[in-house]
């Protein structure tokens, strides 16, 4: 470890050595060298916020900050708050009054595709929401300032959201990663600009995904599911049809990854079993799912040529699963160029709320 940043989320990456980060209603650019702060633009908010966001606890529970968000220029960057998307101007340290989707979903992340043929270059989400009925869910693209276009809805009785669209240059397709039960549960091909969808592999949990990093001989993904034992494996398309293959088993479900120079990296949650929606198991549910082996959230980093292994493991906190959120460690967006691994720990016993900077070894 390097440095602890407190009560601090990275966002993005803004350079190879700077990350935009957030902390107690505030922006700041931060060199993650030196650690000096070039920037900082308040968030305008209430007096109540303010106060709630100093205290880790009720930030928890009210799920307050920033829950994700991407570089669009060097000076532009959308980030999330609820379920509005708001856009930061830093070359004037200006905030968007920000979008929200009509059914209320929100971004899991944010993805950008470049280069694809048949696709506009852009920004895109799919909707994250809960779901049960499994009513029509949408994947959208920027097209201006808190101006977006529904690109692609999913039809009714399909899946329950949208957890991740990943840009394939080395196939030259787009997919999307859905989720969570039965057939929800699965992987899909996009191509002509999301004209054409079509499921790859659905309907089991080795095709529940968030996270997944296109390669030459594959795409490399890790599981996601509470209830059934995770790995991180590859998909890869064989004649007429696709396999995923396993890699390796890892703890528990994995909703977070990132490239840090030529590695992949997954983290793994403790979370309860995810098919329980009952009012008590909610609020003071501390029955981890049967997918997950240990009490601890880790970091699994390799590539194909090396192979995976554990990077870092911490213990859950004694806190409940959903009232405290889940037991996670999530990391900046972007491709990490630099020596430190930023990772933000909620819901842990050491370093809850906090971003500590992990130095590369090796």
């Amino acid at each position: 470890m390097k440095t602890e940043y407190k009560q601090t989320f990275p966002i993005c990456f803004v350079s190879k050595t700077s990350l935009l980060m957030f902390k107690k209603e505030m922006f700041i650019t931060c060199n993650i060298d030196n650690g000096e702060i070039t920037d900082q633009i308040e968030l305008n908010t209430t007096i109540l916020n303010k106060i709630i966001t100093r205290i880790p606890f009720l930030a928890r529970i009210l799920r307050k900050g920033v829950r994700c968000g991407i570089k669009v220029s060097d000076n532009l960057f959308l980030f999330t708050i609820g379920q509005t998307i708001y856009e930061l101007d830093t070359s004037n340290a200006s905030i968007s009054e920000g979008f929200r989707t009509e059914d209320q979903s929100r971004p899991l992340t944010f993805s950008k595709i470049e280069g694809i043929s048949g696709f506009d270059d852009g920004i895109y989400f799919g909707g994250y929401r809960g779901n049960p009925d499994k009513n029509p869910i949408s994947i959208y693209r920027r097209l201006g300032t808190d101006h977006w276009e529904e690109v692609y809805r999913f039809p009714k009785n399909t899946i329950e959201h949208i957890h991740n669209i990943v840009a394939d240059p080395f196939k030259n397709v787009v997919y999307i990663l859905t989720g969570d039960f039965e057939a929800s549960a699965g992987i899909w091909k996009a191509e002509n600009g999301f004209k054409t969808i079509k499921p790859i592999l659905n309907g089991a949990q080795t095709y529940r995904a968030c996270v997944a990093f296109p390669t030459p001989d594959g795409l490399v993904y890790a599981t996601d599911s509470p209830f059934s034992n995770n790995s991180i494996r590859i998909l890869k398309e064989c004649g007429n049809s696709w396999e995923s293959m396993q890699l390796m088993d890892i703890n528990g479900p994995s909703i977070y990854g990132c490239q840090w120079g030529g590695d992949f990296l997954f983290s793994t949650s403790v979370e309860g079993d995810g098919r329980n929606q009952s009012i008590w198991y909610k609020l003071f549910g501390h029955q981890r799912g049967s997918g997950i082996k240990e009490n601890y959230s880790f970091i699994y980093k390799g590539n194909l040529d090396i192979g995976f292994s554990e990077f870092y493991k911490v213990k859950k906190d004694i806190l409940p699963f959903h009232l405290f959120q889940f037991g996670t460690l999530i990391f900046a967006n972007g491709l990490n160029e630099s020596s430190v691994l930023p990772v933000f720990h909620i819901s842990t016993q050491f370093h809850g709320m906090n971003t500590v900077l992990f130095e590369k070894r090796g």
